[in-house]
């Protein structure tokens, strides 16, 4: 796995953001001066990660200027998009067939009867391609304590001073009954 320090992988693959369709390519927003959160997990609509991504949208991260977040499954950009909608989630979401979680060492050989998806794991990317935050977790399902939206608040607000640091997770409101 990519740890603290490294260079970060690049990659381009198909996603979605405001309904809309596009190739995210990793060297742009890199090149645009703008760092990326990268945010994995195997599936859209997985209670833990949602829980986390809708912290994330309720704290305006993807509003702040310099800062791109890509939540990447192994979910098609379709899936991703009826997310995105269910969820009001203003981030690009991303499909990974397996080739980013393999640059960064986060994927399952085989999750939930599917081989290759992305483990649950977070990675904060700096303007100069340095990976300056690493989370992951083995289990899909389980819910962090501390969360991984808490855990990478402060090197959030470390480089985007109108960062929120209030974000709280509900993990329970996303478990199905």
């Amino acid at each position: 796995m990519i740890q603290e320090g490294q260079t970060a992988p690049d990659f381009a693959l198909p996603g979605v953001e405001g309904g809309e369709p596009a190739l995210y390519e990793l060297f742009r927003p890199i090149g645009a001066g703008n760092a990326v959160l990268l945010w994995f997990a195997p599936a859209t609509f997985l209670p833990t990660a949602t829980a986390e991504l809708c912290a994330i949208r309720d704290a305006g991260w993807h509003d702040l200027p310099g800062l791109e977040v890509w939540a990447l499954s192994m979910d098609s950009i379709y899936a991703a998009a009826a997310y995105a909608d269910r969820y009001d989630l203003p981030m690009a979401l991303l499909g990974d067939a397996s080739s980013a979680a393999s640059y960064y060492g986060v994927q399952y050989d085989e999750w939930e009867g599917h081989y290759g998806p992305p483990k649950r794991a977070v990675f904060l990317v700096g303007t100069d391609w340095d990976v300056a935050f690493v989370w992951s977790c083995a289990d899909a399902f389980e819910a962090s304590d501390p969360s991984p939206v808490e855990l990478v608040a402060p090197h959030v607000q470390a480089r985007f001073a109108a960062a929120d640091m209030e974000v709280s997770i509900d993990y329970d409101a996303f478990t199905p009954p």
